[in-house]
């Protein structure tokens, strides 16, 4: 199998020794000289620093229908980032956290009227669920995903802030606090409500994300946010005598010297063994955090293949393929490196997945009580980070949806156009003209 490019006091004792002597004349029989005994100085032991006792890995047990709904968000997950990737511009290195957005469609889904929420769930491939069932799902999944690993750091966390002339449905706020755990409360949208999002934001992903909200997007009806925080230690550790520069070859046909970590599992006490999987068009491999209920996974195309050839061909089935073969152990050469992503096209990406959806436009009144604006148009944002070195990983990601209050359609004649009369009943034009060249 071809090597995987992607991936170890003095104490000094002293000892006095005392040597007496008696006091004799000649004539005096000589008595023999004391034994000199030397006495060890023993160092006292060291304190033990104990490893904190774990509980081991907690798989996430499902009820239901819940287990379905899970393959097929999963499935989603993977449309998703096929679709981010066909829209990616160049040398962009794409990041996105599925889990988060699905959270924030999760409690999004509550608010629409009905038609507009049966498109929603069948976006997410979830047609066919209620959303009695879809809530369900997300509580059981929100409980049980933070606590499958007390060695790993797993947060999410919720929130809806809303216009405070607005009233917010009884029914509607219960769902998110009951099922998401969220905080709801009313604002002002000013620049206070601003600050006090971000702020959230920056809490809850330990500042690694410290705004979400700007001048250039800012909603000012509501903003719905979840936000994910991981940390984790690998199970077998890199060595970071081992890091060193050696050659990446990015897309673009360029090549450039980058922190690569290494492990030759020979030289390790314990040889750790990894899921890895291998095909005529891609090399695989899972590497496990401490107890295991979380890894990192990649997928590497063959030289004569490329990521567009094997994007296809990863699903929610080929993970689970992966973490069927556990008898392999590798050399592992793998980058260091840091990646934060915005993803300012989410609504165009859901719409592609759904064509009926038309996200900006979707009715939002079954969240409220009060007539929200008839130029509602809905907005949404994610910004991701993901930061991988010796000791481990550590990533975070924020989604919004947001209303915004759009005002008046406008249209400026300020450029060159195309202009004429017709008759209205038959579309007769009686005049084509262009204005754009300045003929004085």
């Amino acid at each position: 199998m071809k090597t995987i490019t992607n991936l170890l006091m003095t104490i000094s004792l002293c000892v006095s020794t005392f040597v007496f002597f008696s006091c004799t004349n000649d004539d005096e029989p000589q008595l023999p000289e004391p034994e000199v005994v030397e006495e060890e100085i023993v160092p006292a032991d060291e304190p033990k620093v104990e490893e904190p006792q774990s509980r081991g890995a907690v798989p996430i047990v499902f009820a239901g229908n819940e287990r379905a709904i899970n393959n097929r968000l999963n499935d989603f997950a993977w449309r998703l980032f096929r679709e981010a990737y066909a829209q990616k511009k160049a040398k962009d290195n794409i990041l996105l956290s599925p889990l988060s957005l699905e959270i924030a469609l999760g409690m999004f889904q509550n608010g629409l009227v009905e038609e507009d929420q049966q498109e929603m769930l069948k976006t997410m491939g979830l047609e066919g669920y209620t959303a009695e069932d879809v809530n369900a799902y997300f509580k059981r999944m929100i409980a049980g995903i933070v606590e499958a690993d007390d060695l790993a750091t797993l947060e999410i966390a919720n929130a809806l802030w809303y216009k405070d002339k607005y009233v917010i449905n009884a029914d509607f706020q219960q769902s998110l606090e009951a099922n998401f755990e969220a905080k709801v409360q009313d604002a002002t949208f000013d620049n206070a409500t601003i600050d006090a999002i971000n702020k959230w934001c920056a809490e809850k992903t330990h500042d690694l994300i410290t705004e979400i909200v700007n001048d250039d997007f800012s909603p000012d009806i509501f903003a719905l946010l979840n936000a994910v925080y991981f940390k984790a230690g690998w199970e077998s550790v890199f060595d970071k005598d081992k890091t060193q520069d050696m050659p990446f070859y990015y897309a673009d046909g360029t090549t450039a010297n980058i922190p690569m970590m290494q492990k030759y599992p020979i030289e390790e006490e314990i040889q750790p063994y990894f899921n890895c999987l291998e095909t005529m068009e891609y090399q695989a491999i899972a590497l496990p955090f401490k107890n295991k209920a979380f890894c990192w996974f990649a997928f590497l195309p063959e030289e004569e293949s490329s990521i567009e050839e094997i994007l296809p061909l990863i699903n929610s089935e080929t993970l689970g393929m992966l973490m069927q073969y556990k008898d392999k152990y590798a050399q592992i050469i793998i980058p260091k490196y840091e990646v934060s992503y915005t993803l300012s096209n989410l609504v165009d990406i859901i719409d592609v997945l759904n064509p009926d959806l038309h996200f900006k436009i979707l009715d939002f009144d079954n969240a409220f009580d009060t007539q929200l604006p008839p130029d509602l148009e809905i907005v949404a944002r994610q910004k991701t980070f993901f930061k991988i070195n010796e000791e481990g990983a550590e990533a975070a990601a924020v989604t919004v949806i947001g209303g915004l209050a759009s005002g008046p359609y406008s249209i400026i004649f300020n450029r060159p156009f195309i202009y004429g009369i017709m008759e209205t009943s038959s579309s007769c034009p009686l005049f084509i003209g262009y204005f754009g060249d300045n003929d004085k």
